[in-house]
């Protein structure tokens, strides 16, 4: 998904899955929300699997928040 949605110049940010979305380890993907409805579009259109999509209410903290 994340070479998909790159390729079509979305941003895509691949990062460990947030504590508070899953107690497991896991890998996310990063993504706008605004894009959400397209990205399930090409999702759909290209057969890419995804578990689920959530989002957190919270701002983004980048002396936290570091993925890359």
């Amino acid at each position: 998904m994340y070479r998909s949605l790159k390729g079509k110049g979305m941003y895509a940010q691949i990062s460990p899955t947030p504590r508070e979305l899953s107690v497991c380890c896991g890998v996310s993907l990063l993504v706008h929300g605004e894009d959400v409805d397209r990205i399930k579009e090409i999702a759909a259109a290209e057969n890419l699997a995804y578990l689920s999509i959530s989002g957190l209410n919270n701002t983004f903290d980048n002396t936290r928040h570091k993925y890359g």
